[in-house]
């Protein structure tokens, strides 16, 4: 257990390093497309979605990023909730869906780093904290689990610190007590979203590209929710 502790820090620590580094030298859009790289390419390591049609959704995908106007995705978010409605409704078409809705969560992003980059970076601190914590005390302490048949190891103690730490965190950031209230919700329920999907795909991670921490998109699952939050957020305050 000890040794599965120092391999998640470190990877944890090395993920950390990158999005400080992107930060402090201003790449955003050179760490977006990293992002973007990496998560296409699990999408060719899971094969759950014919290539020509993935190769289409990054090849549009670029080509808003680089070409469109932010502003022009003030209202993506409307497509993602409705992209996230229908995964639910037609189950038929689950993995095609969440395929759309990651390509939409990028965009997501993109928008987010034009209107406030903190917001964006923060999104990365909060979601590393959180998962951090909720893994350190959900292995030391155990105890019931939350949902069993979609996150096998997603524990009432760990959730329930990370829950609190993050809350607590975000109010020193001077956020208001109900917003980091729903933040920290919308972590666990982003993490469970993805768990959903994975039980969905009969896989553990979407790729063993970070070791113990799985896929990135097992780093970004945390994130997925938010990031619409605050996309909406920053819109109507906007």
């Amino acid at each position: 257990m000890v040794s599965s502790y120092i391999s998640r820090l470190v990877i944890g620590l090395i993920i950390i390093a990158v999005v400080l580094f992107f930060f402090l030298t201003n790449l955003d859009l050179l760490f977006l497309f990293l992002l973007l790289t990496l998560i296409s390419y699990e999408f060719l390591y899971l094969k759950i979605i014919n290539k020509f049609i993935l190769f289409l959704f990054i090849f549009l995908t670029t080509i808003s990023i680089l070409f469109v106007p932010y502003e022009l995705f003030e209202n993506i978010f409307i497509l993602q909730l409705i992209c996230l409605f229908c995964i639910f409704l037609f189950g038929r078409y689950k993995k095609e869906l969440f395929v759309i809705s990651i390509y939409f969560f990028s965009i997501i992003l993109f928008y987010l780093i034009n209107i406030d980059r903190n917001f964006f970076y923060l999104l990365f601190l909060i979601s590393f904290l959180n998962d951090t914590i909720a893994y350190i005390f959900g292995k030391s302490l155990r105890g019931p689990l939350i949902i069993p048949k979609i996150s096998p190891n997603k524990t009432w103690s760990g959730t329930s610190i990370s829950f609190f730490s993050t809350t607590l965190l975000l109010i020193l950031m001077n956020f208001n007590i109900l917003i980091s209230m729903l933040v920290s919700i919308l972590l666990f329920i982003g993490d469970i979203f993805f768990s959903y999907i994975k039980r969905s795909l009969n896989i553990k991670d979407f790729s063993p590209l970070l070791g113990s921490h799985g896929g990135i998109l097992d780093r970004l699952d945390s994130i997925f929710l938010i990031s619409i939050f605050f996309h909406i957020n920053l819109f109507y305050l906007a």
